[in-house]
């Protein structure tokens, strides 16, 4: 792919230092409206003026700062097309990144723009893929991997009476996702700091203003629509809050229900409480495996979170995500038989 980058800045130079992909595009120049750049180089790439776009021949520009305005520029003053302008997190290589059950028509070494897709260069797996891509919705923001683990432990509340949770409504494109996906027996909630998402309620679909940090908050909405089939933690991505939400909601959690905890990756941020080994959800989430195991553990040695023995049927661990199915368990049954015909 033969790409020109707009913009001369500090962005740039963190995009060729970082970039995982530059192996897979050749670099024309870089463009940038500051005439003082022009001339200069970064990481051995030429700072020319923008209209050095013109006789060139590229697939993509990518804007590093500013994208509407640079857009607009590019589109109105050089006549580019719309969907020749793009941004680094567009940029992928398939065979490089997990793309859970979605796959695109492509080579699949070779580094692509996915900010322009049709239906015939995408081939999806299930209907929340269907509905993120396609569908008539507002704002979702979602890594693609998401969607084919959503749908293992979701598809089999589909056409029920499912009653769900989401901590975090954002612009509220979940919240309609989930209905479509749900259909019209599902009761859909969610929460959220903001006040202005109470906007969007509509039939079947409720949102509560409030903090995943007020105990006293989750535990009305508990009561208000629960028990809930499904909690999806989606919230503040607070290491704290996920664990302490965690602990409030999954004993109000329906029997046979599902509790995941998404962008789970922050437990290794800091600037969310996170750290590798830390006091993070992540490291909760170990340790509950412990929980799991509890009755195969030396008396004694018990010495974790004793509230969810016999609650937790399996927990499973994804890239940036915690999935828990709840399910009163009691002791694991163990016995040897044989049994011979009678003859």
């Amino acid at each position: 792919m033969k790409v020109i980058i707009f913009g001369a800045g500090q962005n740039t130079v963190n995009f060729l230092k970082a970039c995982r992909f530059l192996d897979y595009m050749e670099i024309l120049f870089i463009a940038d409206n500051d005439d003082s750049k022009w001339g200069t180089a970064i990481a051995g790439y030429e700072v020319k003026p923008p209209e050095k776009i013109r006789s060139e021949t590229y697939d993509k520009v990518l804007v590093m700062t500013h994208f509407d305005e640079i857009k607009e520029q590019l589109v109105s003053d050089y006549g580019i097309s719309e969907n020749k302008i793009t941004q680094a997190e567009y940029f992928i290589v398939p065979e490089l990144c997990n793309l859970g059950s979605i796959s695109l028509k492509c080579e699949q070494n070779q580094c692509r723009d996915i900010a322009h897709l049709s239906r015939n260069e995408i081939v999806m797996d299930n209907a929340l893929e269907e509905f993120f891509f396609f569908g008539e919705h507002r704002i979702i923001n979602k890594w693609w991997h998401y969607f084919e683990v959503y749908h293992d432990y979701f598809q089999k509340y589909i056409g029920r009476t499912v009653r769900m949770l989401e901590i975090g409504v954002a612009k509220g494109g979940s919240l309609q996702m989930w209905k479509h996906y749900f259909g019209e027996k599902a009761v859909i909630v969610g929460i959220d700091i903001d006040g202005t998402c109470k906007q969007y309620e509509e039939d079947n679909v409720y949102v509560r203003i409030g903090s995943q940090d007020d105990p006293d908050f989750l535990k009305k909405a508990c009561e208000e629509f629960g028990p809930f089939d499904i909690v999806l933690d989606d919230g503040s991505h607070a290491v704290k809050h996920q664990i302490d939400s965690f602990q409030i909601l999954f004993p109000l959690l329906k029997n046979d229900g599902i509790y995941l905890c998404e962008d789970t990756h922050t437990s290794y941020w800091p600037s969310f409480g996170g750290k590798l080994h830390g006091d993070t959800f992540i490291e909760f989430a170990k340790n509950l495996v412990d929980e799991l195991h509890y009755q195969h553990i030396e008396r004694g040695d018990e010495k974790l979170a004793p509230q969810f023995r016999n609650q937790i049927k399996g927990i499973h661990f994804y890239d940036s995500m915690v999935v828990f199915e709840k399910r009163k368990t009691g002791l694991s049954i163990w016995s040897m038989r044989e049994n011979h015909r009678d003859e």
